[in-house]
């Protein structure tokens, strides 16, 4: 069977230089040419992955899904973490002691994690996944057109979790410059944001897929502004998808384990301390003295980070970008927090 998924070539110009993170100096745009019939609600884009994930690209296209699976899917600074967490417990039936022991990596892995970190840092994430008992939790950043073929056959359940598109930028910003060793300033990283050549970029397509996918049944799209709003809500919505049933008391109990303060004092969660290894092996170090992976998990926190006039030119750049791809409104308000005559 030939490959469905295809690269192509990035120009090599002043914002390809500031694209660099870890080392990593090659880059190319995936994409797929998948023609089942759910990939009619795609846009069709490639997206940007340093060359390092060719020598997963098959793997995980060809890769063996199981119909009890349950997948996280998101663009990276979305909520995925907070998210896997309560999919974890919401599985397991609320077992926070085990939770506390495991590293959330070892419960609900990263499948693609070993195809986008340098040579000295390469493992076999595929394998771990692959050898998992069911049923498995695997969590991935790729967009729609780069997940494994079998899940639009088999269906397992995913769910997807979307953020503003502010917020995302500026939490990925500080997670490129302490996880991934970027050296480059907030004005670099904003602008291969809007480029398109930060890692599973671009953002807003990878949102608008799973969005156009939100009503399929195996399907569940989620926000991370509704989980702020109303964890609760949010929860019950997720055991409910998941066909499991909790008391209110479980739910409370669950939704007080998930709040920011318990989250961040939660070292099983924590990547900093689970990719301690890793980034040695690979001589990273984190930049800023006080940031932690459970970094603030507020709605709107951009403003501590841009000013006025880059917000402008980033709203003006979205709202070229999602009247291009003929958005509607209900989808505009997650993209911009609100409501695009409100701007």
């Amino acid at each position: 069977v030939t490959m469905t998924t295809y690269s192509e070539t990035v120009p090599r110009d002043d914002a390809y230089e500031k694209a660099k993170y870890m080392g990593l100096e090659d880059f190319c745009r995936y994409g797929s040419k998948n023609n089942v019939d759910i990939a009619k609600k795609w846009a069709k884009k490639s997206y940007f992955l340093p060359t390092q994930y060719e020598k997963f690209r098959k793997a995980i296209e060809d890769f063996e899904v199981r119909p009890d699976d349950v997948w996280v899917v998101t663009f990276p600074k979305c909520g995925t973490t907070w998210t896997q967490e309560m999919v974890w417990q919401i599985g397991n039936n609320l077992d926070f002691a085990k939770g506390r022991e495991i590293y959330l990596n070892a419960r609900f892995p990263f499948i693609e994690l070993g195809g986008i970190v340098p040579d000295e840092g390469f493992f076999d994430s595929i394998g771990i996944v692959a050898n998992l008992p069911s049923p498995r939790y695997i969590k991935s950043h790729l967009p729609a057109p780069l997940l494994p073929k079998q899940l639009w056959s088999v269906k397992p359940k995913v769910i997807y979790v979307a953020r503003n598109a502010k917020d995302t930028m500026v939490s990925f910003y500080h997670h490129y410059r302490n996880l991934q060793d970027y050296r480059r300033n907030f004005n670099d990283f904003t602008e291969i944001f809007m480029k398109d050549l930060v890692i599973y970029a671009p953002f807003d397509t990878h949102i608008i897929d799973f969005w156009h996918m939100r009503h399929e049944e195996n399907i569940l799209f989620l926000t991370f502004e509704d989980m702020k709003r109303n964890h609760p809500a949010v929860i019950e919505k997720t055991i409910k998808f998941l066909g499991k049933s909790f008391t209110k008391e479980q739910i409370a109990e669950l939704a007080d384990h998930l709040t920011f303060d318990k989250m961040s004092k939660n070292e099983s969660v924590d990547l900093l301390l689970e990719t301690k290894d890793m980034r040695a092996a690979m001589n990273i170090k984190k930049l800023d003295e006080d940031f932690t992976f459970v970094r603030k998990g507020k709605v709107g926190s951009f403003k501590d980070d841009m000013n006025p006039e880059m917000i402008q030119e980033f709203n003006d750049w979205l709202q070229k970008r999602l009247t291009d791809l003929n958005v509607e409104p209900e989808l505009w308000k997650i993209f911009f927090l609100q409501d695009p005559s409100k701007k």
